[in-house]
Order: structure tokens, then sequence, then C-alpha cells
């Protein structure tokens, strides 16, 4: 018996139909939260006092607001560790408390004024339950520094 092209397409077409079925799973979404750091309620440093000592640790809650209209957003909480201070270079983690939710995220973050720093979204919960994604930081210690996520969430 010899194969014809609707043969071959009677064939292979439920295949791929089947495969697409089983292969189908949730598309995620894209959101961009955009806020404002405005200042720490709670900034320490510890061994050293300062932060001009590598491996001295600074712990810090902020108050974030939105972007859009300066209305109270949340929190964020964490603790940087020096890696490099003639830098300003630290590694952080940093909890964000907002309405829905949190967002964790970790990343190197280097505090000389203008210099954006980027840190993974390792996780979140509530509304933020299996977030994936970056979060960038503007640092401005003379005023507001803004805040950008870019989430993917399921």
């Amino acid at each position: 018996m010899r194969f014809n092209a609707f043969m071959l397409a009677a064939i292979v077409h439920p295949v791929e139909a089947l495969a697409g079925v089983a292969s189908s799973a949730p598309v995620d979404h894209e959101e961009t939260l955009r806020l404002l750091d405005t200042g720490a309620t709670i900034d320490v440093f510890l061994d050293g006092g300062d932060p001009g000592h590598t491996g001295d640790r600074e712990v810090f809650r902020d108050t974030l607001v939105w972007a859009r209209d300066h209305s109270l957003a949340g929190k964020a909480e964490g603790h940087c560790t020096v890696i490099e201070a003639s830098t300003a270079t630290t590694t952080c983690t940093i909890v964000t408390t907002l309405r829905h939710g949190t967002l964790t995220t970790e990343g190197v973050g280097v505090f000389v004024p203008g210099a954006t720093s980027t840190a993974a979204v390792t996780g979140g919960t509530g509304a933020y339950e299996g977030a994936k994604g970056h979060a960038t930081f503007l640092f401005n210690p003379a005023g507001e520094s803004p805040v950008t996520f870019v989430l993917s969430l399921p």
C-alpha cells in the first residue's frame, strides 16, 4: 500500500492535535508595578557600624508609595551585605509587602546616586503566588527612588 498526502495528513494531524492538548499549560500574564521608595523608617548597619566595611550588613524597612498617585503601597524590608565597600556594591534580599501579598527579591545592589540595580523576583504570596520576573531600583538618596516590578504571574 502506498501512502499519499491524504493518508499522511490523516495520521499526522490527529497526533499533532493530541500533542497540543496534552502540552497546553496555563499562559502567564505580565504585570508591571510602579512604586516609589520614600525612605527608611529603620536603617541599621551591623558589625562595623557604617557601610564602609566589606561584610557589614544593613537591615532596613522602607516605605513604598504608588508612583501614579503617591498613595501608600506598602513596605520593603530586607538586608544587604556589603561586598565591595569602595564601589558601594552589596547583595540584598528584600521582602516587599503590598496590600494583596508579598514579593521576594534577591540581587546585587549598587548604592551610588543615579545607579540602577536589578534583582530577581524569587517568589511571592497571595496575589503574587508563583511570581517570576525582576525588579529595578534607581538609587536616589536625595528623594524618592523609583522601584519597578515586571512580573510574570500564573
